[in-house]
């Protein structure tokens, strides 16, 4: 399939695309929502294009996908299913100011197409630890080829951790077996992880071996706090196979499980031996669940990511992998600044306890967000811009940013006090001059007041 598709924004013309296209290349270009029908080299998608998921998988496999984004002020929130399908299949994406500058944007995809990078290009970044403890975090279009390299080679057996639907098989490249455990945030238990210790003892793994987990944050959760405390500790790789895995969970040793007094309050560190996060697998990524990545992906813009929504998606994830990889080499435990990684959590967390996880944890945390955007605006720490970028970031990722209806503000309050970080009062991340920092805010009639704000 030897097309060039560009895909155009809602507030910018594809005819006038099309028509500064056709003067650069002299060749036809169509305005079509079927590239398969359109019969020319070149392409020119509308919003009305929404690529079926082999459809997709085509694309980014075999065409080479532009996307104008409209960057004006008062563009409006792309559709969830566009997002989704676009944010998958683009390889460049160009920014456009303003309509004016249509032709300026055309110019400089047309260069980026005569000369496109490798599809199959992996970004590698390395977490380092200290004490001569580092691993490999391998991303891109791929990157499960490389499986069988980070898994540590004394290795003779491997047991897969993994969740019914994944639809992803791995061959790690040794004797395994595959342990699937119940889906969803109801996996995080000490009950499961008994369960799950006793099935592989069964089996004879034993402490040379290694734990794959493969799946989203919670089977990295899960199967890390397996490795840590099996034999008391015994090596583990994540694939991680969700955005929200991509950017976070799988990254920094972090793991555990939910009481029912609270998320994560039982956990360990415990750095895996390398992490494959191979793009592809987000193809097939349910909308919620990839929507829920965003809102994790949101938090990178204010620790130092910047534009990170006007990158193709796998620059993205390695981004967000080489901000978090910093953080952790300086703060592996989480005394200090590891807790900027944070910002949004505080809110996120506690909605996630009120709602019994029946709200995704990144839309949480988008809304987690904006929730802490509002209170260092309150406490004088940012300005109103600054505040509207905040939104403006969620917006581009198509994220609400609204508490659902119901809420006992009391109870979420309360809740802010049971958050992990409240070691001298309700912590928050906020940010402020300095950057994003820990703050510790003891005014409850404050904190619902900002609720109303959201």
């Amino acid at each position: 399939m030897a097309i060039s598709l560009i895909l155009v924004d809602d507030g910018l013309d594809a005819t006038i695309v099309a028509a500064e296209m056709q003067k650069v290349t002299g060749s036809p270009a169509a305005v079509s929502t079927n590239p398969w029908a359109a019969g020319v080299d070149m392409v020119i998608a509308t919003s009305d294009f929404v690529p079926t998921v082999p459809q997709r998988q085509e694309l980014a496999s075999e065409a080479r996908v532009v996307w104008l984004v409209n960057d004006s002020p008062n563009a409006a929130a792309p559709s969830a299913q566009r997002l989704v399908a676009w944010t998958n299949i683009a390889h460049h994406i160009e920014s456009v100011a303003s309509p004016s500058l249509i032709a300026q944007a055309v110019r400089s995809s047309h260069a980026w197409l005569r000369n496109p990078p490798d599809r199959q290009q992996l970004h590698t970044v390395t977490v380092d630890v200290g004490g001569g403890r580092a691993y490999p975090v391998h991303v891109g279009r791929g990157a499960l080829s490389q499986l069988g390299d980070v898994i540590p080679g004394n290795t003779q057996r491997v047991a897969v951790v993994t969740q019914e639907g994944i639809g992803v098989d791995v061959d790690p490249g040794r004797e395994h077996e595959v342990f699937t455990v119940v889906d969803g945030e109801e996996a995080k238990t000490l009950d499961v992880l008994g369960d799950l210790a006793s099935r592989c003892a069964q089996w004879g793994l034993t402490r040379r071996d290694t734990i794959v987990s493969v799946g989203g944050g919670v089977v990295s959760d899960l199967a890390g706090y397996l490795a840590a405390s099996y034999h008391r500790g015994i090596n583990v790789v994540h694939v991680s196979t969700t955005l929200l895995g991509q950017i976070d969970a799988a990254i920094g040793g972090k793991c555990g499980v939910n009481l029912p007094e609270g998320k994560n309050l039982m956990g360990a560190f415990k750095q895996p031996a390398g992490v494959i996060c191979d793009i592809d697998t987000l193809m097939t990524l349910p909308e919620g669940e990839f929507m829920s990545g965003m809102g994790e992906l949101a938090k990178y813009h204010f620790l130092g990511g910047g534009r990170l929504d006007r990158v193709e998606l796998s620059q993205r994830v390695a981004a967000s992998v080489a901000i978090k990889a910093d953080v952790v080499a300086d703060d592996e435990t989480e005394a200090g600044r590891r807790a900027i990684l944070n910002n949004g959590h505080t809110l996120a967390h506690a909605l996630e306890t009120a709602l019994h996880h029946q709200i995704r944890h990144g839309e949480a945390v988008a809304v987690g967000i904006i929730y802490a955007a509002e209170l260092a605006h309150a406490l004088g720490r940012i300005d109103a811009a600054a505040v509207a970028e905040h939104r403006r970031v969620a917006r581009a990722y198509g994220l609400n940013t609204q508490l659902p209806d119901g809420l006992d503000f009391d109870e979420v309050v309360y809740l802010f006090g049971r958050d992990k970080k409240a070691l001298d009062g309700v912590t928050f991340v906020l940010d402020g001059p300095s950057g994003v920092e820990p703050v510790v805010v003891d005014d409850p009639d404050l904190l619902k007041q900002v609720l109303h704000r959201v």
